[in-house]
């Protein structure tokens, strides 16, 4: 059985709720607006590199792969 490769806002929505942060409290340590994080989760909107290292920097253990 081949396993299919997470999409990128799995891994953000996983990330996070694996982390000791919930999303409004990683919304504020990202200095961003909730309905924006909530965007990268829904998969509405994608995210720019620096701003997947930036949330990989508050999320170390769980990394969000690029």
């Amino acid at each position: 059985m081949v396993e299919e490769p997470r999409k990128l806002h799995d891994e953000i929505g996983m990330a996070i709720s694996k982390s000791q942060y919930t999303l409004h409290t990683f919304a504020q340590q990202m200095n961003m607006k909730l309905k924006l994080l909530e965007s990268y989760i829904d998969g509405s909107v994608i995210p720019e590199k620096k701003t997947i290292k930036k949330m990989n920097r508050f999320l170390s253990p769980n990394k969000i792969s690029l």
